[in-house]
């Protein structure tokens, strides 16, 4: 054949559909796939992600959490894992391995690969997006009950790319009973819809605040907006987790606050929140 006839091969597009083929196959031994996203910052879309792995880690499943937050990962720091750890490359195979974390859980963060926990990841889109998709087709997953991944705010780069890679996801979008959160949460919801993925529910976090001396709930923002919401979008409330201040201290700690105040309201629903996701997709 002569030269100018050879075709043109891509090898970056043949390298792409490659690990588009080892995430499909990652995926399949994973049985439900949760995606928790929300539209603001702030409203502890990170706190329900590990406390819904943790939780779920706690009664003998097997679950992975990956923290899809590229430029502002904070799942291993509420973990309490640290960031000196690497994770274990198989450079034959051309794989790693997660973070083996607390209850056997599978934990992948890019936190694990800046030199200090000080040093930021100054990427743009395309590089991110090539990460996110080394998290889910090059590391080895294997077979898990539950995938939990947390994604940054908003619906941007990372956010897009999950929902595109894994079509049978769940979302879950979490929010707070205020205005300006709730207003980005909707349009959360409107993007998962239009990109025709299934929305599990949502969940109202910070929803109210129980006062440490008389114990009565006082409403932190004006209650009723995650319930609006669910009605105007046909989507289900999973649940409300109210305020209380030893869930932002546990966070800070790297100790889950469903272990370790399992009595506490916050605790109390969010067992019953998870006991809900889990008839949904466990029926």
């Amino acid at each position: 054949m002569p030269e100018e006839e050879i075709p043109d091969i891509n090898l970056r597009e043949m390298m792409i559909d490659e690990r588009t083929k080892n995430i499909n196959r990652n995926m399949d031994k994973i049985k439900h796939k949760i995606v928790i996203i929300s539209g603001k910052g702030g409203v502890g879309k990170t706190t329900v992600a590990i406390n819904l792995a943790m939780s779920l880690a706690s009664v003998g499943l097997r679950v992975g959490i990956l923290d899809v937050d590229i430029t502002g990962p904070n799942v291993i720091k509420m973990l309490g894992i640290s960031s000196e750890r690497k994770p274990r490359v198989d450079v034959d195979e051309k794989k790693f391995y997660p973070i083996d974390g607390p209850l056997q859980l599978k934990v992948m963060s890019m936190a694990f690969l800046t030199l200090t926990p000080d040093e930021p990841v100054i990427w743009r889109g395309p590089m991110k997006m090539s990460a996110v998709r080394q998290f889910l087709g090059d590391a080895e997953w294997g077979d898990l009950d539950y995938l939990i991944c947390d994604l940054p705010p908003g619906t941007s780069d990372e956010t897009l790319d999950i929902l595109q890679l894994i079509p049978d996801e769940n979302v879950i979008v979490v929010t707070t009973p205020q205005e300006v959160a709730l207003m980005d949460a909707r349009k959360t919801i409107k993007m998962a819809m239009v990109m025709e993925r299934k929305i599990l529910g949502i969940i109202e976090n910070m929803s109210g605040f129980n006062c440490p001396h008389c114990g009565e709930s006082i409403d932190l923002y004006p209650p009723g907006g995650a319930e609006k919401a669910s009605k105007d979008f046909n989507v289900q409330l999973l649940g409300k987790i109210p305020f209380e201040t030893e869930v932002s201290q546990q966070g800070d700690q790297g100790l889950p606050f469903i272990l370790k105040y399992p009595d506490s309201k916050s605790a109390k629903a969010f067992k019953e929140t998870v006991k809900v996701i889990r008839e949904l997709l466990e029926k």
